[in-house]
């Protein structure tokens, strides 16, 4: 669907399930509820993960990308003994969909599963808990103020590290937002106010955007203040 017809719809669905005296919604209003339901339709295709389902693949496997770490910016933990470590900007990794590493350069990459600080502790030195070179490694994070360190245990050595991601979905913006109108970092400009901006997500999901932003803005009529704060997250 077009933007503008994904708003000719969301007013169908809306009116459907809405009661009498509903409020209606400005297109900024509805730009912002349809991002908010595009964003948790995203998510929910990828709690089974996307090599579980091919329309998940279909939907989500064009917007991965893989940042990968090289063995110059991987060091040997001076924290966690046996482990190995590196420091790398998350701030694009809107989610995390699969990480993967290789010992060297002609290995196969093996599974990278995240674990809790707790987790590591507990199991550590446990022979039964511990990974194994066939099956996975383990991960830990450690969070700054100016950047995210990744703790790796299991490898005798790291050649490569792949982190597969997403990053921060597109928001649909329908026609006829004001011009300069920020949302979620687009700022309407005269195309976009007069064309819209279109879901990038394959059209199989787009109904379901729709009728997950109607229940939503339906909710948000008896929350005035949820449906304020709202509008602030997405506001720049």
């Amino acid at each position: 669907m077009t933007a503008a017809q994904m708003h000719n719809e969301f007013e169908i669905v809306y009116e459907a399930i809405a009661s009498g005296d509903a409020p209606g919604y400005e297109p900024y209003e509805v730009s912002i509820l349809l991002t908010e339901a595009q964003e948790a339709v995203i998510k929910e295709f990828l709690v089974s993960g996307i090599e579980q389902s091919d329309i998940t693949s279909v939907i989500i496997g064009p917007f991965i990308k893989v940042s990968t770490i090289t063995s110059p910016d991987i060091a040997a933990s001076a924290t966690y003994n046996g482990a190995w470590e590196f420091v790398t900007d998350i701030s694009n990794f809107w989610l995390i969909v699969g990480e993967r590493l290789k010992e060297t350069v002609g290995s196969a990459s093996i599974k990278v599963r995240p674990i809790s600080h707790s987790f590591w502790e507990a199991n550590v030195d446990n022979p039964y808990k511990k990974p194994v070179s066939t099956e996975f490694y383990w991960r830990m994070l450690e969070n700054s103020d100016t950047e995210t360190k990744y703790i790796i245990t299991g490898p005798t050595t790291i050649s490569s590290y792949y982190i597969h991601y997403l990053e921060q979905p597109t928001p649909i913006i329908v026609p006829g937002v004001d011009d300069s109108k920020t949302i979620d970092g687009t700022t309407v400009d005269v195309t976009i106010f007069t064309e819209g901006l279109a879901c990038k997500y394959n059209s199989v999901i787009h109904r379901e955007i729709v009728k997950r932003a109607a229940e939503n803005a339906a909710a948000y009529a008896r929350d005035v203040e949820g449906f304020q704060l709202l509008k602030a997250k997405y506001k720049n």
